[in-house]
């Protein structure tokens, strides 16, 4: 298989998740139903066995055994629902986070510079994995259930494969950063190119169990052949619309800044996890989570992001052919 042989995997299909989404609720949820009203049922017929009538509830804070089993039941029901929503969200992210929308291919973006009033960015992290770094950072995205995206050198990759697992089974998104993350401007050895390029394209596959047709230019370099060479494939130049140019300042304070002066609906946030030590973006990464929550900010995935972006311009370009034939 050629270097990017592997990127031609395809994920599941859309119509595979719907089917598994809607037997997954009704498997956690009818039985649920069905016992609900096998016991109401048992109630009333004890009632009218030995009362020959059945007891309704007066007030709200009746003890009726039947009023409490009821309220017992949904309780359980409400809590099944809300571990089935995770674990479809989980599902669609397993399914679906790679996917890059067909008009996006071989394309260079910097943002998706949305309209839409419901606000979202995409929180990303070049130069990882790194030792203790990455997993802080995989932690603090847990614990406010926030998904980003992950661009990896190839070379510390390989020496951190468990973290490189732990990013995607906490699904996340990776994308390829090189091997070597060379950001000469000057032009590169076709052989180079296909070195860096292809070698993290396979590690990726082989870590992983994940293709991604996601490529980040070191430095956001397009001049070196680097990006030539992935857009020629098809994949997908991701740059950056808000830089917390934390590679050179240390403060958390001035990375948070740096990072709240250029947000935007459909913005892309650049964050390092690798590369150096990185204590400074772990300490900032909570503060810049909690100021963007508050300005109203959902958190999506690069490929969530451009798939939002194509269902907008999709919109868009039904409304022009409306107004043309009118």
């Amino acid at each position: 298989m050629t270097n990017f042989g592997i990127l031609a995997r395809q994920g599941k299909s859309l119509a595979t998740l719907i089917a598994a989404s809607g037997s997954f609720l009704i498997g956690m949820i009818l039985p649920l139903d069905i016992w609900s009203k096998q016991t109401n049922t048992s109630i009333a017929t004890v009632n009218q066995t030995t009362n020959n009538t059945v007891n309704i509830p007066t007030s709200k804070n009746s003890k009726n055994p039947e009023n409490l089993e009821v309220i017992k039941i949904k309780s359980v029901v409400a809590k099944r629902v809300n571990k089935a929503k995770q674990k479809l969200r989980s599902l669609e992210l397993q399914t679906f986070n790679f996917n890059i929308p067909k008009r996006f291919e071989g394309e260079t973006i910097k943002e998706a510079a949305l309209k839409r009033k419901d606000k979202v960015i995409a929180l990303t992290f070049d130069d990882g994995p790194w030792d203790e770094i990455t997993e802080k950072v995989l932690e603090i995205l847990d614990e406010n259930n926030i998904k980003a995206t992950f661009f990896v050198v190839g070379q510390h990759l390989n020496r951190r494969q468990e973290i490189g697992k732990k990013i995607t089974e906490a699904g996340h998104v990776i994308g390829n950063h090189t091997w070597n993350h060379p950001d000469q401007s000057g032009k590169m050895s076709e052989d180079r190119i296909k070195s860096e390029i292809g070698r993290t394209a396979e590690l990726i596959y082989k870590i992983t169990g994940r293709t991604t047709t996601l490529f980040r230019p070191p430095g956001g370099v397009l001049t070196n052949g680097l990006a030539d060479y992935a857009k020629e494939r098809k994949h997908t130049i991701v740059l950056w619309s808000a830089d917390s140019v934390d590679w050179y300042y240390k403060s958390p304070q001035k990375i948070t800044k740096k990072v709240m002066d250029k947000a935007s609906n459909g913005g892309i946030i650049l964050l390092h996890d690798g590369g150096g030590p990185r204590d400074h973006v772990v300490q900032a990464l909570p503060t810049i989570i909690s100021k963007l929550k508050k300005q109203g900010y959902e958190f999506v995935t690069i490929p969530e992001l451009l798939t939002i972006k194509d269902k907008e311009l999709h919109q868009q370009e039904l409304a022009k052919k409306v107004t043309q034939q009118e």
